[in-house]
């Protein structure tokens, strides 16, 4: 079965773990977002993209699901002490990827051939893509202005008021054509569950993906991030009341529901609301706290779709 993953930095690289237990590596293509990268002084940050690679290298931190285990801070806290107002607590051998990726761009490689050439460097075989070479950029709106995600999260702790959330450059930029061209062959489409705002949303509003997503909806199945009204990592709720949108997973479902036929939920939540919109609902145990875990969810979901195809 050919797969691509939809994927953001958190909930769908474990998911990831399972996946990877089940199905060939040349079998599956990630596409993950960008829309929170930004260039830093010492070269460019790509935090979703980076803990995908991290995670089939075997390198994530599980504590924290960003940057290397057992990583040091020499580099971090000696600029702090030099008076640096570095906000992200970044390890020495994670800034590494993030200046040779700079070197990558300003040399002229796109983003997608200089993920390509940090994935060998990982010795990762897995076809992993970014969502787009164009820069799209996550803008969380509060009352006090405009914040990028990791302002928002890192800097204010997800504290402030979220007035909306828009991406910024989102109509001007394009999915990267391998990405559309993995969508258009895939036996199966998997929305992994990462926040639908943040993580999901940028790629899912590519418009290049967007129109071939909808053309092949009955292939597509999403899993929620929510169980009950409580994400499972990170403030999800709070980006989705800002969208009008209910903080359950009918609220996931409604904003997907142009391009997913299938809905997994976790096993306590009812199904009925979702099914009244035309999305086929399964339930299941969707916490993953062990490999274990992480395996008996993606084969459901494998199952799942071998079951509609």
């Amino acid at each position: 079965m050919n797969v691509v993953l939809f994927s953001g930095g958190t909930g769908t690289p474990k998911l990831l773990q399972g996946l990877v237990q089940l199905v060939r590596q040349e079998d599956i293509t990630i596409v993950v977002n960008t829309a929170e990268d930004m260039w830093l002084p010492h070269g460019y940050f790509s935090p979703d993209i980076d803990s995908v690679l991290y995670t089939l290298a075997g390198l994530i931190d599980e504590k924290t699901w960003y940057g290397i285990k057992e990583d040091s801070f020499l580099t971090h806290n000696q600029l702090l002490s030099l008076g640096s107002d570095e906000f992200l607590n970044i390890g020495d051998r994670d800034r590494a990827t993030h200046i040779l990726r700079g070197k990558l761009l300003k040399e002229g490689n796109t983003f997608e051939e200089a993920t390509e050439l940090i994935a060998s460097g990982y010795g990762v075989g897995i076809n992993v893509l970014p969502m787009s070479n164009n820069k799209v950029e996550t803008v969380i709106v509060t009352p006090s202005g405009e914040l990028n995600l990791h302002e928002f999260l890192v800097l204010n702790k997800a504290m402030p008021e979220v007035k909306t959330v828009y991406y910024r450059n989102i109509e001007r930029a394009s999915a990267c054509k391998a990405a559309v061209k993995a969508v258009k062959k895939a036996d199966l489409l998997i929305i992994g569950p990462s926040n639908p705002i943040t993580s999901i949303g940028p790629i899912i509003s590519l418009r290049n993906i967007k129109d071939v997503l909808k053309d092949r909806k009955e292939k597509t199945i999403a899993i929620s991030p929510l169980v009950g009204s409580n994400p499972v990592s990170g403030p999800a709720d709070k980006f989705m009341k800002a969208l009008n949108l209910p903080s359950t997973p009918e609220g996931v479902a409604r904003y997907y529901k142009d391009i997913i036929s299938r809905f997994i939920i976790h096993i306590n939540d009812k199904p009925v609301d979702i099914e009244k919109i035309g999305i086929k609902t399964y339930r299941t145990n969707i916490i993953m706290r062990s490999l274990e875990d992480k395996k008996r969810l993606a084969d459901f979901i494998l199952s799942t779709g071998e079951k509609n195809a």
